[in-house]
């Protein structure tokens, strides 16, 4: 009989590949999850599903760059991942909660989030590949990135869930931000990236963020739909700022 040896990093290394690949797996898990309990009536449970596969997705691409196992497989499983997680299951759970009673004026702006998720990843892993690309340019994304387009596109049932809005209000409000939110994902409109978060910052300014997370978690155990809409407003006030700062970067590279 014979014996075949391996070395013994070899399973180490094949893990260490496999385990960001396994948190884009279970992000796509959590949309699936997502479309059957919309499908069974519970948006609730849905939507946090949503959110679940929100978390895990910026898990993946931080565990890649952590452990140096980033890989054109790996990009491409994400962005499909992701049109399921944040373009189709948002887009129907929209759909079954409220705009369905709108007839066709409720279904087209949750197929144009759904189709505008997928053209937006396209259009992301065909400018991942340019070379040419100034360096400042990694820290803005073009367009509203697909997670934070779902949150905000959920947002006015958040604002129902939290109890601001009756179901009637939040999904007439829900026409017109799923509408936007489309457009958003397929505009030029430069987005903060928080790739790069992290990098080169002394620990002193590393404080404030870690308390606004410390204070989410908390809002989030205590008060976890005010917190998670809380969270879409402020991610949308940093749209104009984000427009603003990518101008002033645009300018300066060209002086």
């Amino acid at each position: 009989m014979k014996v075949i040896s391996r070395k013994p990093g070899k399973v180490e290394l094949e893990l260490r590949f496999i385990l960001p690949n396994l948190f884009t797996a279970a992000a796509l898990c959590a949309g699936m999850t997502a479309l059957v309990l919309a499908a069974e009536g519970l948006p609730e449970l849905a939507v946090l599903s949503v959110i679940l596969a929100a978390l895990l997705d910026a898990c993946d691409g931080r565990v890649a760059r952590l452990t140096g196992t980033t890989s054109r497989f790996g990009a491409e499983l994400d962005s499909l991942a992701d049109v399921v997680s944040f373009g189709a299951a948002p887009a129907f759970i929209l759909y079954s909660w409220g705009l369905g009673q709108f007839g066709m004026a409720g279904w087209l702006p949750s197929l144009a989030l759904a189709t505008c998720c997928a053209l937006r990843l396209a259009r992301f892993n065909v400018a991942a590949q340019d070379a040419s690309a100034p360096a400042w340019m990694a820290n803005y994304f073009t367009g509203v990135p697909a997670p934070g387009g779902a949150l905000l596109a959920l947002s006015p049932m958040l604002a129902e869930f939290a109890g601001f809005l009756g179901n009637a209000e939040a999904s007439l409000l829900a026409l017109f931000v799923t509408s936007a939110v489309a457009f958003l994902m397929i505009s030029t409109w430069p987005t903060f990236s928080g790739k790069s978060l992290g990098r080169k910052v002394s620990r002193l300014m590393l404080l404030p963020p870690v308390a606004l997370a410390g204070l989410a978690v908390a809002g989030l155990l205590y008060w976890p739909w005010a917190t998670m809409l809380a969270i879409a407003v402020l991610y949308a006030a940093t749209l104009p700022l984000s427009k603003w700062r990518h101008g002033v970067l645009r300018a300066r590279a060209l002086t």
